[in-house]
C-alpha cells in the first residue's frame, strides 16, 4: 500500500515566505519553540491544578494503570505516526528541484513532526492530570527530549535533504549566495 499525498489541498498560510537563510531558520525555530511551548504551559498547568482545587476533582471510573498505560500506548503511536510521516514526506521533498521549494516543504514536515510530537506530551500531560500517576510525569519530562533530537539544524536539514556540493555549503553555513 502506497501512501499518496497528492490529493491534498495546499494550505497557503503555512509556507514560508523568507528572504535569506537566516530568516529561514529564525521563522522555523520560532514556530517548533510555540508548539514546544504549549505542551509544557499545559502541565504546569495541570500538576499545578492537580495540587491546588483550581479544576474540579476527576473521578474517573477506570483503574489509575490503565490511563497510564493508554496515555503512554497513545503518546507512543503518536510519535511513531509523526516520524512515519517525517520518513515518507522527505522522499517526496527531496525529488524538488528548488531548493527553496525542498527547505519550503522541510519547514511544513518538520511543523507537522512538531505538532505530532507536542500532541504526544499533550496526551500525557492530560492522562497525568486524570491518574495522578508519576510514571506520567517522568514520561512527560523524557519526551522534552524528542524536540531537540530531531531540531532541524543546518547539518541535520543537509542530512534530512540529502544535500551535497554547494547546496550543503550554503545551507551549513548559512549564505544567501555561492
Amino acid at each position: 500500500m502506497k501512501l499518496q499525498f497528492d490529493n491534498l489541498p495546499k494550505l497557503n498560510f503555512i509556507f514560508m515566505n523568507y528572504h535569506s537563510l537566516n530568516q529561514y531558520f529564525y521563522k522555523l525555530y520560532a514556530r517548533l519553540f510555540m508548539l514546544a511551548l504549549v505542551p509544557i504551559g499545559v502541565f504546569i498547568f495541570l500538576y499545578k491544578a492537580s495540587e491546588t482545587d483550581w479544576l474540579p476533582d476527576t473521578k474517573v471510573d477506570i483503574e489509575p494503570e490503565m490511563i497510564v498505560y493508554a496515555a503512554a500506548a497513545i503518546a507512543f503511536m503518536d510519535w511513531l505516526m509523526a516520524l512515519l510521516i517525517m520518513y515518507v514526506g522527505l522522499r517526496r521533498v527531496r525529488k524538488e528541484v528548488s531548493l527553496g521549494e525542498r527547505l519550503s516543504r522541510y519547514a511544513n514536515l518538520t511543523t507537522v513532526r512538531s505538532a505530532l510530537f507536542s500532541s504526544g506530551m499533550l496526551i500525557l500531560a492530560i492522562g497525568y492530570y486524570l491518574s495522578q500517576h508519576q510514571w506520567l510525569t517522568i514520561g512527560f519530562m523524557v519526551s522534552l527530549i524528542l524536540p531537540a533530537i530531531f531540531w532541524p539544524v543546518p547539518g541535520r536539514v543537509c542530512y534530512d535533504l540529502r544535500l551535497k556540493g554547494d547546496e550543503r555549503m550554503m545551507i551549513l553555513y548559512k549564505m544567501d549566495k555561492i
